[in-house]
């Protein structure tokens, strides 16, 4: 049986008592019916790609498009008894209600907009406990470098976490991946708080980052199986803007939490994500159209009587989800199937096509850029135990110290606007303008506007980062770069689900890995970096390696369909 890009599809675990032959004849529910017509009705098609993240299957035309030589791109092909359910299921798909891109707007929105709730808390945990690292250094008698490992710890655990839970959410759905992921987040968030040595307390940071990946990693793929290509701008920004300001308020709230001692903000970040993963429950439906479809094959075959009542489960009273039909639709090659791509898929992709390796690299700088900056700012604005003494400070008092962060944060806030309001518009303008459907490039519009802001920002940021410039200078320079953070970040992630269709899913898993690795390194160094070149050659060198990415969208741009069909992926 011939592969689909991401798993085979539709492997069904059949039922002995629902099948009888014998010999010329068979009895098939209950009805006789001769061995050649059964064997040609119970004829297994082609598997359709599982990692499709942004089409819908296509109606059904006519049974030729069933022949030995004809692919069906149809959902769910199951075998045996599952054929003429499947055919049904998938004809019927595209008009069904439990459709997700039939929903009402306001139906998609509430979930766009819980998942960027879920997304703020999993990438707040990484910066909450920043605040108070010098406590935890002093009460373990442990130095600085193995101090960052506590935001660097969970990083890593966010890059991880994308090659358990993407083939969970690609065989069991988008559900069961972000239900059961935030509800062990709860339990190891709490187990941080009573950490009783330092490696005990990494080692569950780690954790706690694997389990808190789902909502950044998948939030993009779940707002895809919602919403049209040309409608996915103004979603997936305001999706986006959750993960890219939870490290910045996770770290001011930090500090106000810190003076209720360094475990309360492991303590208040239990708290906010049990409350959350409540929310989540209440509101997250399954999104995904090939597992949609398998269980109302599934359903179809296996409680016939109420069959027409199948699509009520997609319902909003459905709080939970259904694990019955797993055992029936999933089958143990399809499983290892699924894994093995998860884990050589991406790094092959990340490392042999020149296009996804230039846009992952610098998707990962600006991701990093975002924790150097967390654990930085204190450096320059704070005080003792917060700053350097071999290095300039604004000399702010730990209770005023988070608003430090007012710069960055607002530029997030910003670029998020204008992504949202902008991206769509852009993109169909250009469509129109050139007589297509829209190509990959058509996002990076944006990317290109805010690589050049960033650099300026930095030398802004930098340069006036003295005892002779008010402190209102380098905010200034803060917003900018906020701006030139979001704004390519936001678009590449838009950029990558489009160019590297069907295998969306490797190219953000690689990107995600290669983003956690550089936000884990690039703290490390940056205390350093800065005592010995000073604030402004520090933001200078900054400048000029974001300033080497700055070309990479202005090409592809221009020559982005020509190098898409040079360097496609193979799978």
């Amino acid at each position: 049986m011939k592969e689909g890009p991401d798993l085979e599809l539709g492997q069904i675990v059949q039922d002995d008592k629902s099948r009888q032959i014998s010999g010329q004849e068979c009895v098939v529910n209950g009805k006789r019916k001769d061995r050649n017509d059964v064997e040609a009705e119970l004829e297994v098609q082609p598997e359709r790609p599982l990692d499709d993240l942004t089409t819908q299957p296509p109606p059904l035309q006519s049974e030729s498009r069933y022949g030995p030589n004809k692919q069906n791109e149809l959902g769910p092909t199951p075998t045996s008894l599952s054929t003429v359910e499947a055919r049904r299921v998938t004809a019927s798909y595209p008009t069904s209600p439990a459709n997700p891109r039939n929903w009402t707007g306001r139906r998609k929105m509430l979930i766009t907009i819980t998942l960027a709730l879920t997304g703020f808390i999993s990438t707040m945990g990484s910066s909450i406990g920043i605040p108070g690292m010098h406590a935890v250094r002093d009460e373990f008698g442990v130095g600085f470098r193995v101090g960052v490992l506590i935001p660097g710890a969970y990083v890593l655990g966010l890059g991880t976490g994308p090659f358990i839970f993407a083939p969970i959410s690609e065989l069991y759905g988008r559900q069961i991946a972000y239900t059961s992921s935030q509800v062990t987040y709860c339990i190891f968030f709490l187990g941080t708080g009573f950490s009783n040595d330092m490696a005990a307390l990494i080692v569950l940071r780690f954790f706690c980052g694997v389990f808190a990946s789902v909502p950044p990693s998948l939030g993009v793929a779940t707002c895809a199986d919602m919403y049209e290509p040309s409608q996915r701008g103004k979603p997936i920004s305001i999706y986006a803007l959750g993960p890219l300001s939870g490290p910045i308020l996770g770290n001011m709230l930090g500090y106000w939490l810190l003076y209720f001692g360094w475990r309360w903000a492991y303590y208040f970040m239990t708290i906010l994500s049990t409350l959350n993963t409540i929310l989540l429950i209440l509101v997250m439906r399954e999104t995904y159209a090939p597992v949609i479809q398998k269980i109302l094959v599934y359903e179809s075959i296996h409680h016939p009587s109420s069959a027409s009542h199948t699509e009520n489960r997609f319902n909003p009273i459905n709080w939970f989800p259904d694990l019955s039909w797993m055992p029936a639709m999933v089958s143990k090659s399809e499983m290892l199937s699924v894994y093995g791509k998860a884990f050589s898929r991406p790094p092959r992709l990340l490392f042999t096509n020149p296009v996804a390796f230039a846009f992952s690299m610098y998707y990962a700088y600006l991701y990093g850029l975002i924790y150097l900056f967390l654990t930085t700012i204190p450096l320059l604005f704070g005080s003792p135990p917060f700053a350097q003494n071999d290095l300039f400070s604004y000399g702010w008092p730990q209770g005023t110290l988070p608003l430090s962060y007012l710069g960055l944060g607002l530029g997030f806030c910003s670029a998020a606007i204008v992504a949202a309001n902008c991206q769509d518009r852009i993109y169909r303008y250009l469509s129109k303008r050139n007589g297509d459907k829209g190509q990959p490039e058509y996002r990076l519009v944006l990317t290109q506007t805010g690589m050049i802001i960033m650099p300026i920002g930095l030398f802004i940021y930098g340069w006036t980062a003295n005892s002779h410039t008010h402190w209102i200078a380098p905010i200034i320079g803060q917003y900018l770069i906020g701006i030139g953070l979001v704004l390519p970040f936001n678009t590449i992630q838009n950029f990558l689900v489009d160019a590297f269709h069907p295998y969306s899913a490797a190219a953000i898993a690689g990107a995600t890995a290669a983003r956690s690795i550089v936000a884990c390194i690039l703290p490390l160094f940056a205390t350093e970096m800065f005592v010995k070149l000073d604030w402004g050659w520090g933001n200078t060198l900054l400048a000029c390696v974001a300033i080497l990415g700055v070309p990479c969208p202005f090409v592809m741009f221009l020559c982005g369909k020509r190098l898409r069909e040079r360097y496609a992926f193979q799978g």
